[in-house]
C-alpha cells in the first residue's frame, strides 16, 4: 500500500512499492531563528535522521524547507532529485553538503523512481526559484505544490491528493507600520487572495482530496508573539479558513493532519475518504500550547540574542550596497530611489539607481520610498552574509515603511533576489514585455505578467481591467496602465476586427491544452 505521512510543514515521507522519498523535511528554527514548525515535530526527527531514504526532495532555498542542520544529519548515499534553477544555487549548496549524488530536472522534466513510479518537477517559470513535485505512485497521483505557484496553465489534472499552501509566508503586510484599521483591510485582502490561489490550484488539478500544508509557522520569540494573531495575520491556522475553502471547493474532500499522521493513498475509483485528525492541544488550547513548546525551545530561540554583535559602520552599509548595484545593474538601469535604513540609534539614507551616489543622511537628496528599521543583530547578519535580505525580512524582525505605499518591485527585488543575479536578469526580461502574446476579449496582452511571471491566458478582463490571477494586480485594459498592486506597466493593446492572426495564444478553456497528462 502507498502511503504518505505528514512531518509537518510542507514536509512529507512517501512509501510505495518498496521506495522511500522524503521531502522538505523542517526541524529546526529558520529565519535567524524567528520560524518554528508549528504544531511542533521534534518528536519526529530521530526517525527522519535514522531513515533509509531512496531519494529526498528539496523545493527550495528557504529555510523552512531547505534544513540544513537536518540535511548534513542525512546518509550523503539518497539521490537527490533537484529543480534545476538558473541561479544554480540550490544543487550548490547540496552539492557542499555532500550530496553529489543528483538527478537535476526542468520544468515539466520527468523522471522514474522505481516501477510504476515517475516524479515530475514543476518549476515556477518567473524570476522566483521555487518547485513543486507530482508522483505518480502506481496511477495515484500526489502532487506536493507547498508554496509554489507553477504557471496555472501547466498545472497537471487528475490529482488525487494535493499538498498546498493555504496560510501566508511573506512579511507583507504585517511588518508594516500601518494603522488598525489599514492593516486589516490588507491582512484581509492578502488571506482572500491566498484562498484564491487556492481553489484555483485545486479546480485547475481536479483534485479529490486537499492536505493543508506549508504552514502556518509560529514565532517563539517573545519579541515576535504578535505574529501568532491567527485572526490579525496572514497565518491563520486551516480551520480559520476551513468554511471558505469549502464554498470555493464543495466537491474537493479535506484531510487534516497533524506531524506524523499518516495519509494511506487509495486509488481513485475506491469512495473511501481518510478521516481527519482529532483536534490536538496546538488547536483546542492553542495560548497553553504555544506557551509550553516556547518554554521547551527556549535554548532555540534565544540563540539569536546571545552574544553582541559588533555595530555595523556606514563604510560597511554603503559598501554593501555598492556590491548589491554592481552585480545588478541591469536591474537598476532607468531607476532611482532612495532606501532609509535605522539600525538601534544609527541611521543611512542610500540612494539606488544606475546614476546613484551613496551618501550620508543629512546630505542625501533622494527621499526616501522605503525606510528599514533593522535591529542591529539582524543588519549584522546581513552585512557577515550569514542572512540575505530575504532571509532577515522573512524574520520578520524588521519594520518597513513606505511612502508612497506602492510596492517597487525593483527595489525588493533588490534585496530579496540581489545576490543572485540570474534572478534579477529573468526579471527584467519579464518587465520588457517581449515574446508571447496572448489575446483575450478583443486585447492583445504581453503573456506573463511583469511582476511575477504568471501567464495571462488566465487573466481576469472585466470592466476594462485586466487583473493577474495570482497577486491581483490591475491594469487599464486600455493604457496598461497599473491601477493596483504596483507600478509596473502590462504591454496591450486592442485587437484589430477579423480572425486571430498565426502565433497568438489563444483564450484556454476550463480543459487546459497543454497540461501535464
Amino acid at each position: 500500500m502507498t502511503s504518505i505521512r505528514h512531518l509537518g510543514h510542507a514536509g512529507f515521507t512517501v512509501e510505495h512499492a518498496g521506495l522511500r522519498l522524503l521531502i522538505d523535511p523542517w526541524f529546526h528554527p529558520a529565519f535567524l531563528d524567528a520560524w518554528f514548525p508549528y504544531p511542533d515535530n521534534a518528536d519526529l526527527l530521530p526517525e527522519v535522521v535514522a531513515g533509509r531514504w531512496d531519494y529526498l526532495y528539496v523545493s527550495h532555498t528557504h529555510e523552512d524547507h531547505f534544513d540544513e542542520r537536518l540535511l548534513a544529519r542525512l546518509s550523503r548515499d539518497t539521490t537527490v532529485l533537484v529543480p534545476r534553477f538558473r541561479s544554480g544555487a540550490l544543487a550548490r549548496r547540496l552539492t557542499a553538503l555532500g550530496f553529489t549524488r543528483q538527478v537535476r530536472l526542468g520544468h515539466r522534466q520527468t523522471h522514474p523512481l522505481g516501477p510504476g513510479t515517475t516524479a515530475t518537477m514543476l518549476l515556477d517559470t518567473s524570476h522566483k526559484e521555487d518547485s513543486g513535485l507530482l508522483l505518480d505512485l502506481g496511477g495515484f497521483r500526489f502532487l506536493d505544490l507547498n508554496d509554489c505557484s507553477p504557471p496555472l496553465s501547466d498545472l497537471p489534472a487528475g490529482v488525487d491528493l494535493l499538498a498546498a499552501q493555504y496560510s501566508g509566508a511573506m512579511w507583507y503586510p504585517n511588518a508594516y507600520d500601518y494603522p488598525p484599521e489599514v492593516m486589516a483591510e490588507k491582512t484581509a485582502a492578502v488571506r482572500a487572495d491566498l484562498m484564491d490561489s487556492l481553489a484555483r490550484k485545486v479546480h485547475l488539478t481536479g483534485a479529490r482530496t486537499y492536505l493543508p500544508s506549508a504552514g502556518p509557522a509560529c514565532f517563539l520569540d517573545p519579541e515576535l508573539d504578535r505574529f501568532n494573531d491567527r485572526q490579525r495575520t496572514i497565518f491563520p491556522h486551516w480551520e480559520d479558513v476551513a468554511a471558505d475553502f469549502a464554498v470555493a471547493c464543495p466537491g474537493t474532500a479535506v484531510v487534516r493532519t497533524a506531524p506524523g499522521d499518516t495519509v494511506h493513498a487509495l486509488p481513485r475509483s475506491d469512495g473511501r475518504e481518510v478521516p481527519p485528525a482529532p483536534p490536538g492541544r496546538w488547536l483546542t488550547d492553542p495560548a497553553g500550547y504555544l506557551a509550553d513548546y516556547r518554554e521547551r525551545r527556549r535554548d532555540a530561540w534565544q540563540a539569536f540574542h546571545r552574544d553582541e554583535p559588533a555595530p555595523p559602520t556606514a563604510d560597511e552599509v554603503h559598501a554593501h550596497f555598492d556590491r548589491l548595484q554592481r552585480l545588478n545593474r541591469p536591474l537598476l538601469a532607468g531607476y532611482r530611489t532612495g532606501l532609509a535604513l535605522e539600525a538601534g540609534g544609527a541611521a543611512w539614507r542610500t540612494a539606488l539607481g544606475d546614476l546613484a551616489a551613496q551618501v550620508e543622511l543629512e546630505d542625501d537628496p533622494v527621499d526616501p520610498a522605503y525606510t528599514l528599521r533593522v535591529p542591529p543583530r539582524v543588519l549584522r547578519a546581513v552585512l557577515d552574509g550569514r542572512a540575505g535580505w530575504e532571509e532577515a525580512l522573512l524574520s520578520m524582525r524588521i519594520g518597513l515603511h513606505r511612502d508612497p505605499d506602492v510596492f517597487d518591485l525593483t527595489l525588493l527585488s533588490l534585496l530579496r533576489y540581489g545576490h543572485q543575479p540570474a534572478q534579477t536578469r529573468r526579471l527584467v526580461r519579464e518587465r520588457a514585455g517581449t515574446g508571447e502574446t496572448v489575446e483575450r476579449d478583443g486585447l492583445r496582452l504581453q503573456r506573463w505578467c511583469p511582476h511575477a511571471g504568471e501567464d495571462l491566458a488566465h487573466a481576469l478582463i472585466a470592466d476594462g481591467v485586466v487583473e493577474c490571477p495570482r497577486h491581483h494586480w490591475r491594469w487599464s485594459a486600455e493604457t496598461g496602465a497599473c491601477v493596483s498592486g504596483g507600478s509596473l506597466p502590462l504591454r496591450v493593446e486592442a485587437l484589430p476586427a477579423g480572425p486571430a492572426p498565426a502565433g497568438s495564444v489563444p483564450n484556454p478553456s476550463t480543459e487546459l491544452e497543454g497540461r501535464l497528462p
